[in-house]
């Protein structure tokens, strides 16, 4: 999510990363598309393949630099004629999309969506037309899943969260607050334990009576509304470690806290790296310590030749990953040195 989720997601699950803007509920199937003609390729021979891919949202820089990632693909491929439609952050839209692919006679999906629920419905009807989907940060029964480790991205962002405050706090913690996202399932949870795991690896065991457990609906406002409620219950807390599913509930909850006078109380890790998230981490003094890149602009390339293979015959993997590295103030310029240009 983001990340994703979740963005979003994980985004994030993707995002969970992924994952990170405001939650909408529409569920308009005429008004869900981005774009009315396929980005078509002019390059290239052989078969042409019809790929439908539906973004998580456009209101997410983690899902936009997903699609923008998968149309370079789509374009580099030379064979590829991509239809794209936005999920809306709603399960409801999501399956009308589907329907929506389906009509247009794709050939292919590649699908974003944040809500578990609707997974089956999407699968179901994919599975009747014969059309392989690759999932991007939640899983779908039946799809090959792409996306985050979620394991290994929390475990690195904990692990980072957890040296520095060894370093800065002298490994002392009066509380944990975790911004998760119950609502997209199993998959931002792994995001949200390996945080935790990572964390409780380098500075020891926090009891249960000092972890808030707060559901950030996946994004900044909800994460700002909890984190402010919660900051008013530690009053004399100065040391509060803060895992987030992304960057934008992490941004939430230093806004909380800048906005109480506690800004130095706390200590911010996430999943997600994304523009925001790598603005906050080079500022001087930035609660954030660091998040765990997911390199959204990269999944194009790695998922569009294996769903290509698929449709020449080749079986899909069950799942792969994005690679991961936890960026701090001390390295976010060697990943992402154009940020400033």
């Amino acid at each position: 999510m983001t990340n994703s989720f979740l963005r979003k997601p994980l985004l994030p699950l993707a995002i969970l990363g992924a994952l990170s803007a405001v939650q909408l509920a529409g569920c308009n199937s005429g008004s869900s598309e981005t774009s009315n003609s396929p980005t078509t390729s002019t390059s290239g021979s052989g078969k042409r393949y019809k790929i439908g891919f539906a973004n998580l949202t456009e209101d997410i820089p983690f899902a936009v630099r997903v699609r923008e990632g998968i149309e370079k693909a789509a374009k580099d491929a030379g064979n590829v004629d991509l239809v794209t439609a936005d999920n809306k952050l709603d399960g409801a839209t999501a399956l009308a999309n589907a329907d929506n692919f389906i009509t247009q006679g794709v050939q292919g999906v590649i699908e974003f969506q944040t809500d578990e629920k609707f997974g089956k419905a999407i699968m179901d009807k994919m599975k009747e037309k014969n059309i392989p989907v690759v999932a991007i940060d939640i899983p779908m029964p039946g799809a090959t899943f792409f996306g985050v480790d979620n394991p290994v991205a929390g475990k690195l962002a904990g692990e980072g969260l957890g040296k520095w405050i060894k370093k800065n706090w002298d490994g002392k913690v009066d509380a944990l607050i975790m911004l998760e996202l119950p609502q997209s399932g199993p998959v931002p949870a792994a995001r949200m334990k390996g945080q935790r795991d990572g964390l409780e690896g380098v500075i020891g065991k926090i009891p249960e009576n000092k972890v808030k457990h707060l559901d950030s609906k996946n994004t900044l406002e909800e994460a700002n509304k909890l984190v402010s409620d919660t900051l008013i219950t530690l009053p004399g807390a100065k040391h509060i470690a803060v895992v987030c599913i992304n960057d934008d509930t992490a941004a939430g909850a230093i806004a909380a806290a800048e906005r109480a006078g506690r800004a130095k109380d706390i200590a911010v890790v996430a999943v997600d790296a994304s523009e925001r998230g790598r603005e906050q981490i080079r500022k001087p003094g930035s609660p954030q310590i660091g998040s765990t890149a997911s390199f959204p602009e990269k999944y194009g390339e790695k998922i569009l030749p294996r769903l290509i293979e698929a449709l020449e015959g080749k079986k899909l993997p069950e799942k792969f990953y994005t690679t991961h590295e936890f960026l701090t103030k001390d390295n976010v310029d060697k990943f992402y040195p154009n940020d400033k240009k």
